[in-house]
């Protein structure tokens, strides 16, 4: 019952802010309350993405369908994603990520890609969507910061790696990018699969590797395509 209250006056709390207020909102404690419970809402006025044109770091400006994505992201434990370039999928991905390491500590987040120069470029994207943030929102201290591993005080963690290794961690979140490239699919899946019976979440992303018409990637993602 008191939860059931608690709900309905965050519930309450952000109808009112989406009907009386326009960002930017003068109270932390209310824009926190609202990230926590909107994901949609957290990403569009807090998270910065790095834009290759300008050269510099834009607000994400986020479209219906992409705000619709954030939502699937949030309630899927395995998600396909079969992307085409320039459409943000892997920012999608990692702005989720930061939210769920800010407001759903404590967060293992793993960065998988082919090779381990790819999967740092996804956590240094990551740390620079951090770093964007006003500083009432981050964590405490940053306990650790390398090419591979980031660590907040509240206990949550982002961790880069190949598809070669780091196999062997459990995470809340195991994103792969670029996953339609990586060989041995079959293999890698077995070895990130105490992430799922864990209660954890797979994210698969890529674009097609147009030189194998027939992949593991593919036939995860056609099922889910067709229905």
């Amino acid at each position: 019952m008191e939860r059931d209250v608690h709900q309905r006056r965050i519930s309450l709390a952000i109808d009112n802010y989406h009907s009386h207020f326009s960002f930017p909102m003068t109270d932390p404690r209310l824009a926190w309350l609202l990230c926590s419970q909107d994901l949609p809402f957290f990403v569009r006025n807090f998270v910065f993405i790095y834009d290759a044109t300008t050269q510099d770091w834009v607000r994400f400006e986020l479209w219906p369908a992409q705000e619709r994505t954030l939502q699937t992201m949030a309630h899927s434990r395995k998600l396909v994603v079969l992307k085409a370039r320039q459409l943000g999928i892997s920012w999608l991905s990692l702005a989720y990520a930061l939210w769920l390491m800010l407001f759903r500590s404590p967060a293992t987040v793993l960065l998988f890609s082919l090779r381990e120069a790819e999967a740092k470029e996804l956590l240094w994207r990551l740390h620079g969507m951090y770093d964007r943030l006003p500083p009432w929102m981050q964590a405490e201290r940053v306990m650790l910061a390398n090419e591979t591993r980031w660590v907040l005080s509240n206990g949550s963690r982002a961790l880069a790696f190949s598809t070669k290794s780091g196999r062997s961690y459990t995470g809340t979140l195991a994103l792969v990018d670029e996953a339609d490239f990586v060989p041995e699919m079959n293999q890698f899946l077995n070895a990130v699969k105490p992430t799922i019976d864990g209660g954890g979440q797979l994210f698969l992303v890529s674009t097609s590797d147009k030189s194998r018409p027939v992949s593991v990637f593919k036939n995860l993602f056609r099922p889910r395509w067709r229905g």
